[in-house]
């Protein structure tokens, strides 16, 4: 079956891309909180109650 190995690999290159998509979508919404509200303690406290 080595006609199998280009979708093998395909399917592989879009899993890691929606992986690397995902991840540093969550990172970037994890991050944006503190960047936007640095210094209030209350917005935080909002956030990991919403979370």
């Amino acid at each position: 079956m080595p006609q199998m190995m280009p979708l093998f690999w395909m399917m592989m290159i879009i899993l890691t891309i929606t992986l690397l998509i995902i991840c540093s979508s969550y990172i970037y919404f994890l991050y944006l909180p503190s960047l936007t509200f640095n210094k209030s303690k209350l917005s935080a406290t909002c956030y990991w109650n919403w979370k």
